[in-house]
């Protein structure tokens, strides 16, 4: 079996190379089609003068029109040696030679202009040398006035392209072929033949079939008819003044060749009428400006036909001097192609075979032109591509018989073996696909899931518990090992995959690991065990298993949705989340906090981290918490992707550019927009998300709240806090908080202080005096709060949603005083998204100064009474003035008492100072 592998896997190797060098033919011979819109609106006409004239494709008007250099130039030695005549074809290059050798014959030649070119310098079996040289251009047109402006060429060197064109511009790039040839036979003989084209794709099937016009153009004329597909009415006709040579429609910035029918002059007129009359291929030869030039073309009975001069019986004896110097302008039967082959001097390939595919011009043509059939000669184009169909259905076979012999080794390799067994497990059962290596048992037939390199995961037992049991090929043992490793270490927390026993036989490496119902994907894209579990709970779950692996310094790497997996708890029918996978988990050494990317990129795209694809980035726990941002939006959006779609995800992650527009949860935004920042040092810890008031119970909400309060409540308008807490309040009340309360909570509520609705300090204050006098309420307002911290918060909450958000982010500037410090990370801060509006109000509370005005009191009389010197100086000084002042005011009556009296006085500007 194992030769039958070897010469497999060599068949396998060639037949490759012949296909891959197959597909790259064909994907360099595939047109593109697919960039642009399609636009048949302007048909350009191309003509053997060197005219490009645009036109309306639906009626035939004349758009624009400018000339360039005529599509083929032809100049030999001398205008009366002409023997033999080279005729280039001005459509596709073609060459056609005139009276070769001695004999009066046209024949084609096997190679073209540009196969000339390119295979320069070099020479054909005839004696013939060739020289050539090929120059592109590249012009731009203005569609709408026709204007030429050139972009790139070699004798324009200050003229580049430019990086965006406006969209009423063609590009056209232009081919100019020039091609030397030199007769060593003959001395004084040489040609000098000029080739141009347009560079241009052709049209799919699809745009070919949608495309409602056909063309038909004289051979020897610029008229050119056009007529609808599907009806053969005649739409339009115009004489262009030259041969047309080539029709294009633009599509786009670029130019797509239309198809069109060159008919005989004559033919022109009768072909529309009654095309059911065979018409037959022909080679015209014409004469332009600047020489000769061939076309094929299609004639009906009535066109004379010239056939090979060699074979005409000539009736009386020609003047051989005046048929030396004499061309039959024509249409002519062509039926052979020249022998000629063309020797490459100075290269590896000593001869270019010729052409291999024969042209039948003798063939009938009939009214249906768009169904004609080619005779189809068996080439050696075809004898190569029968070689190549037998080659691959060998191949097919071949792989047909390695596919099943593989497929019966891993069955019998599955269901285990008496023979080479170590000792590290011993297959004991193969009954009805179970497979039994040591403690291990699995049913081959129940997959729970696949992994990559040939990874399965199967349903089975361990020391009969039931347990999913990985499969791994010799290929992934070191990474098994390493994964056993990690996992002994870990599985001691309740939100980590439990491992039980690891098992090997002679082809497979067995682990046990805790069996799980479900993914997070199935979570939340399928609704299994929606109704047993909550999205929050199962978030705060996932997090405290990626907390306890950053603990032992262990980086998972690979944090997706798939590997996160769902479990019941044994005995309950509570379900609990775990971190699982930990095949591309990494262990950080100690005193290190990253590790270097040597092992290379490893990850799921669209859940990797930048930094693990930056090279300059360093590998940290960070990384886990990226993803596992993604995986809280993912699920708390329903399986939508904070980096957008698949195929633009990972990008997008390198980019920074993230849309999380549709969380509307502050709390929530606040959390995820740290978690994927691009900079992995201003990420959260696992611990520091744990502790994220997302995940709080309700009694720790009740119990933050209650204490921001006590916090603020004595503050006066020169506190930070109060000043932070107040800013951006207005969002918190919805402009008057009172109005959301339910008359029976709010009755009692302004019996000993005043209110405001405005501020979120009396808020809380009324969140807080509520819980603290419950048992004073009324038993509509108790039922309205609720008899637990669950009820009695979500009542606030639920009418002033941003009221927490908005507390906690406040006070984060004060995460390290005592009373909050456990409320808070005291190293790490969240962004606080609120306006920066400060109430009115605010700015009327007394200040600490003004609050703290002192009075007259016992402890100053007594310094006084113990300095008898400020007595004096009182009783001198002070009292005095007071005790005149006193009598002028019409007091007499009552006893003086200064001390008193100034008291009141310091009371009087108090009040006036706080109104």
């Amino acid at each position: 079996m194992s030769q039958i592998a070897k010469r497999t896997a060599i068949l396998l190797l060639l037949c490759s190379l012949v296909s891959a060098e197959e597909d790259v033919d064909k994907v360099s011979d595939k047109r593109v089609t697919v960039n642009a819109p399609d636009d048949f609106g302007i048909l350009v006409v191309s003509t053997l003068d060197g005219s490009l004239i645009a036109v309306d494709k639906t009626n035939g008007e004349h758009i624009w029109k400018f000339k360039n250099d005529p599509a083929i130039k032809v100049s030999t030695t001398s205008k009366t040696d002409i023997q033999p005549v080279f005729l280039p074809d001005p459509k596709d290059g073609t060459l056609y030679l005139l009276n070769n050798a001695n004999q009066r014959s046209l024949k084609k030649l096997p190679f073209s202009i540009q196969q000339l070119v390119t295979s320069s310098p070099c020479r054909s079996s005839d004696g013939v040398f060739y020289s050539g040289r090929k120059v592109d251009t590249w012009f731009s047109v203005d569609l709408h006035s026709g204007k030429k402006l050139p972009l790139l060429g070699f004798e324009e060197f200050e003229k580049t392209c430019p990086l965006q064109s406006p969209s009423n511009t063609l590009f056209i790039g232009r081919t100019e072929y020039n091609l030397l040839m030199y007769d060593s036979k003959n001395n004084n003989r040489y040609w000098n033949i000029t080739f141009s084209n347009y560079a241009s794709s052709s049209l799919s099937n699809d745009q070919l079939k949608s495309y409602g016009s056909k063309h038909f153009a004289s051979i020897s004329s610029g008229r050119l008819k056009t007529v609808d597909r599907k009806t053969g009415d005649l739409l339009w006709e115009k004489d262009f003044g030259s041969p047309i040579i080539g029709l294009y429609v633009r599509r786009g910035q670029d130019i797509l060749t239309i198809p069109y029918h060159s008919i005989a002059e004559s033919t022109l007129d009768s072909s529309l009428n009654y095309l059911q009359d065979q018409l037959t291929s022909t080679l015209y030869i014409g004469e332009g400006s600047h020489g000769l030039y061939a076309l094929p073309s299609l004639a009906d009975r009535s066109v004379p036909l010239i056939t090979d001069i060699s074979k005409r019986l000539l009736i009386t004896g020609p003047d051989l001097l005046e048929e030396e110097n004499s061309i039959i302008l024509g249409h002519y039967l062509i039926s052979s192609v020249s022998k000629t082959q063309l020797l490459i001097t100075g290269r590896s390939d000593s001869i270019i075979q010729p052409n291999a595919s024969h042209f039948n011009f003798t063939r009938k043509t009939s009214y249906k032109m768009e169904k004609e059939e080619l005779s189809w000669n068996f080439s050696p184009e075809s004898k190569i591509l029968g070689i190549i169909v037998a080659i691959l259905i060998i191949f097919v076979l071949a792989m047909f018989v390695y596919i099943m012999a593989q497929v019966r080794d891993i069955k019998q390799s599955s269901h285990g073996s008496s023979q080479g067994v170590n000792s590290q497990g011993a297959v004991l059962n193969q009954q009805k696909g179970i497979v039994a290596v040591g403690k291990i048992s699995f049913d081959t037939q129940q997959i729970l899931g696949k992994g990559c390199e040939g990874t399965f995961v199967f349903k089975g037992t361990f020391d009969g518990r039931s347990v999913a049991v990985k499969r791994l090929l010799p290929e992934c043992f070191t990474v098994a090992d390493r994964e056993v490793q990690l996992l002994r270490e870990s599985d001691a927390h309740p939100h980590v995959i439990r491992y039980f026993s690891m098992e090997e036989d002679s082809q497979f490496r067995y682990i046990a690991l805790e069996l799980c119902s479900a993914t997070l994907q199935d979570f939340v894209e399928k609704g299994i065990h929606k109704d047993d579990l909550d999205v929050v709970e199962a978030l705060r779950q996932a997090i405290s298993g990626l907390e306890h692996l950053h603990s032992l310094n262990i980086v998972h790497r690979d944090i997706k949705p798939h590997n996160i997996l769902l479990a019941t708890v044994p005995g309950t029918l509570a379900i609990k989340v775990m971190i699982s996978d930990f095949g591309l988990c990494k262990k950080l050494q100690n005193g290190r906090v990253s590790f270097s990317k040597r092992s290379g990129i490893t990850g799921t795209e669209g859940w990797i981290a930048p930094e693990m694809i930056d090279s300059n980035g360093r590998v940290m726990c960070a990384v886990d918490i990226f993803s596992m941002g993604c995986v809280f939006y993912y699920s708390l959006l329903n399986g939508k992707h904070p980096f957008g779609e698949p195929i633009r995800r990972q990008s997008n992650i390198l980019n920074g550019e993230h849309k999380i527009s549709s969380l509307e949860d502050e709390l929530w935004k606040s959390l995820i927009v740290k978690m994927i920042s691009h900079n992995p040092f201003e990420r959260p810890s696992a611990m520091t998300v744990r502790k994220h008031p997302v995940f709080w119970e309700k009694s720790t909400i009740l119990s933050f709240l209650q204490d921001v309060s006590d916090r603020v409540e004595k503050e006066d308008s020169e506190s930070k806090a109060l000043l932070s807490l107040e800013t951006g309040g207005i969002e918190v009340c919805q402009g008057d908080w009172k109005e959301l309360i339910d008359f029976d909570v709010l009755q009692d509520l302004g019996k000993y202080r005043s209110y405001r609705g405005d501020s979120v300090r009396d808020l809380l204050r009324a969140f807080r005096n509520k819980k603290h006098h419950y048992r004073e309420l009324s038993e509509k307002a108790q039922a309205l709060l609720g008899t637990t911290a669950e009820s009695y918060v979500n009542y606030w909450l639920q009418r002033f949603p941003l009221l927490l958000y908005h507390s906690w982010s406040s006070m984060q500037f004060l995460r390290t005083e005592p009373g909050l410090t456990h409320y808070y990370d005291p190293c790490f801060s969240f962004p606080c998204n609120k306006s920066l509006e400060v109430p009115q109000w605010f700015y009327e509370l007394p200040s600490k100064h003004q609050a703290q005005q002192k009075k007259a009191s016992p402890q100053k009389v007594f310094k006084r009474r113990v300095k008898p010197e400020a007595k004096v100086k009182e009783k001198d000084e002070v009292r005095t003035p007071e005790k005149e002042a006193w009598l002028k005011a019409g007091k007499e009556n009552g006893a003086w008492r200064p001390g008193i009296n100034r008291r009141k006085e310091v009371s009087k500007n108090s009040i006036e100072a706080a109104m």
